[in-house]
């Protein structure tokens, strides 16, 4: 009884891990692709967005 449980635990644990690790790798390349089609079209909104500075000389 006590190795089901266990087993059973385990393998919830290891999937919600990759069910979330799945979860934050899309989300991120989602933003990074949406990112990469902003720089496109426009890219001073771009900029703005993720807040770069220009440098002054």
């Amino acid at each position: 009884m006590f190795t089901k449980t266990l087993g059973f635990f385990i393998f919830i644990f290891v999937f919600l891990m990759g069910f979330s690790m799945l979860l934050f790798l899309s989300l991120f390349v989602g933003y990074w692709i949406t990112l990469i089609g902003i720089e496109a079209v426009n890219p001073k909104l771009a900029y703005k967005l993720i807040g770069h500075k220009e440098e002054q000389s």
